[in-house]
This record gives structure tokens, sequence and C-alpha cells, in this order.
């Protein structure tokens, strides 16, 4: 196993696939009359079915107590996302719903893992897409929809689209807010990248201007196989998160993906520098998701 040091950095792995497979069979008995129990420690609230087996995924919730609304991608049959109102927890409420055009025409999972944002006073919504070849959006990376009117759904307004030219989409993204004051979209593509979108040009000058960085994934035999293998949909990262470290005074990148996990200085988002790897992990050749503490003191590595 190669381990390079960062300072005070203790690494701790987890398993997912064991809660994934809960968290998809809680899905799909969500429609079948099931109502959850809860546990010793943990009290139900409320029960809201959104619609047929596994087509609601990630979701979002804002952190704002004057903004009580959580946003729930919604894939296949209904590709798009959802609002729910959470004002009062023990009677959530479906307020919004957006579909996209054309929808059974479309193919491939669809929505994957909206995130939010304030900017300018303003609060938005990034929902990211995976489409396949053979229907439409097969380039469609993620629709930004401006919700600061909610709860008024008819205030709820679309205001851009991102898309990706290699396709498949933004199968995970992260939004963080640079000590430079940016708020930038962080996004998994096709290639062994991440890349980096400055979400205030996005909204003053489109899309096509909004790209300001790539974040690369290290060289590693598991990335050359996995570029040499002729599998669709290559990824270099899956996962990816971004935090400010107080002690070094540096914006980090935290990304998992081929051959392992990786943390980049992105101070200087035109030259991202590797601070750590951590590969040749035994059975560990695919980095799912990397999230570390607020302090950057610890971290935690799925696969």
């Amino acid at each position: 196993m190669t381990v390079q040091r960062v300072p005070r950095l203790i690494l701790l792995f987890a398993v997912a696939a064991a809660g994934l497979a809960l968290c998809a069979r809680s899905v799909a008995a969500q429609d079948n009359g099931y109502t959850p129990r809860g546990s010793a420690n943990i009290e139900v609230l409320a029960h809201l079915p959104l619609g047929a087996p596994l087509t609601a995924s990630d979701l979002d919730i804002e952190q704002e107590l004057s903004r009580p609304y959580v946003y729930i991608a919604r894939r296949y049959d209904e590709a798009g996302f959802d609002i729910v109102s959470v004002a009062d927890p023990r009677k959530p409420e479906l307020i919004y719903r957006w579909r996209i055009e054309n929808i059974e025409l479309h193919q491939g999972r669809g929505g994957t893992d909206p995130k939010h944002f304030k900017l300018n006073g303003r609060y938005y919504v990034v929902a990211p897409f995976q489409f396949e070849q053979g229907g439409p959006d097969y380039d469609l990376g993620a629709v930004v929809v401006d919700v600061t009117g909610l709860p008024n759904p008819k205030k709820v307004k679309e205001v851009g689209r991102i898309r990706e030219p290699a396709g498949r989409g933004f199968h995970n993204i992260f939004i963080y807010k640079h000590s430079d004051g940016r708020v930038l979209l962080f996004t998994t593509v096709s290639g062994s990248y991440s890349n980096v979108f400055d979400m205030g040009t996005f909204l003053k000058d489109g899309p096509e201007s909004a790209l300001v960085a790539k974040v690369p994934v290290p060289p590693s035999p598991e990335l050359v196989a996995r570029q040499q293998s002729g599998r669709g949909g290559f990824r270099g990262y899956h996962d990816m998160y971004a935090a400010y470290h107080p002690e070094s005074g540096q914006d980090r990148f935290y990304g998992g993906g081929a051959g392992g996990y990786y943390i980049y200085d992105i101070s200087d988002l035109d030259e991202p520098t590797l601070l750590t790897s951590i590969t040749g992990v035994p059975g560990v050749s695919w980095g799912h998701t990397f999230t570390p503490t607020p302090d950057g003191r610890y971290a935690v590595g799925e696969t």
C-alpha cells in the first residue's frame, strides 16, 4: 500500500455495499405498503412515498432554517427532481416537480445528485443528469434552477444547462465556496479528471465561459487499465469533496476514483497540486467516496 503523508491525516475505510442495498430495498418498499418503524434511537416523523421503486435517488437539504427544502433526484421514467418542504417535519409536502422534456424518449439513469448554492442573495439548485446514447440529451450534464421564490412553485425558474461533450453527463457533483469568494461546481466526467465551473460566471455569461479548471486523476495502473478496457462510461473520479483546511490555509479537493484516493491543494485552481495519494490498498482498485472531517484530520474512504 502506498500512502503519501499529509500531517495529521488519519484514514478510515468503510464498505458501502450493504448500506446501498438497504437503501434500495427501503425505496422499493415505500410503494408496497411498507411503513418505516425506526429504531431504538431513531424516531420516524413522517413517510412520503414519491413514486415507483428505485426512481428516488440522491437528495440535498438546505441548511437555513427559513428554507426547509429538500431536493430529491428522480431517475428512469421520472427523470428530473422533486422539491419537498419539511416546514412541518411531521407533515412533509411535495411542492414542486421538474421533469426532462420528452421523458419517454430518454435512455439511462436520469437524475443523480442535486446540490444547492446561494449567490448574490439568490438560491439555486444544480440538478445533474446521466443519459445514454439512443435517446436525447446524451451530452446533458446538469440543469441549473433558480429556487429563490420558494415555497411558491410558480417562481421556480430554469436559468441554464451545462453540457458535457464527451457524453454520459455528471454522475456526481459537489459545490464549494472557494477562499477567493467564487462558488465552484465540481463534476465527475467520463475522462480522468474533475471539471470545475465558476457558477458566478455561468449565471452572468453562460456555460461556455464557466469552465475554469480541471483536477486530474494521477496516473496509476488502474487508471490505465480502465482507459484501455474499452468499457463505456469510464470515470476517473466517482465522487469528490472540497473543503477549507484551517491549519494549512489551503482549499483542498478530496477525490475517490481509479486507483484509490487523492487530495489536492486547489488554492490556485490554475495549478492544482497533489498533496496525498492513497493507492495500492489491498482489495481497493477503485475509490468510491472520500470524505474528510471539518478539521481535515480524518477521512472516510468508501470502496
